[in-house]
């Protein structure tokens, strides 16, 4: 991991933008929220390259924060995820994807809701995560 050299000039510059295309990419700075609504895939903000904020990080892109597969909050159940409702992603991306339980549900208006946490697949990344300890015999994924 990178130590952080100051703020980020803009987005392009910023420890926690992962590039798209052509001046286009995303901010993984923050984990996704819990949803009470179930079996949501979390999308991270599209970005351009020239934008900025006040939490960006100078340094090598995608140097600060975890890979979900290498994060203590991340859990995938043998075979993947199975909902009922795929939402916009097809089976084949659920059978690979586990939840990221980084941020518990946050209360709301309505009374008796429940919390649901979103999914993302291990090679996503984001910097609010924690990579877990491995021993020495624990292969890398």
């Amino acid at each position: 991991m990178t130590g952080p050299s100051g703020p980020a000039p803009n987005c392009a510059g910023c420890a926690f933008w992962r590039k798209l295309r052509e001046n286009e990419g995303v901010c993984c700075r923050h984990a996704p929220e819990a949803s009470n609504r179930p079996e949501e895939v979390a999308h991270w903000p599209q970005t351009h390259s020239r934008q900025w904020c006040g939490e960006g990080i100078a340094a090598a892109p995608l140097s600060i924060g975890s890979r979900c597969a290498d994060c203590v909050y991340w859990r995938h159940p043998d075979g993947g995820l199975n909902p009922v409702n795929r939402g916009d992603m097809p089976m084949a991306w659920w059978a690979h994807a586990g939840i990221c339980a980084r941020h518990a549900p946050r209360p709301s208006s309505e009374p008796g809701p429940r919390g649901f946490w979103r999914a993302t697949q291990g090679t996503d990344f984001c910097a609010d995560g924690v990579e877990r300890e491995r021993d020495a015999t624990s292969p890398r994924s």
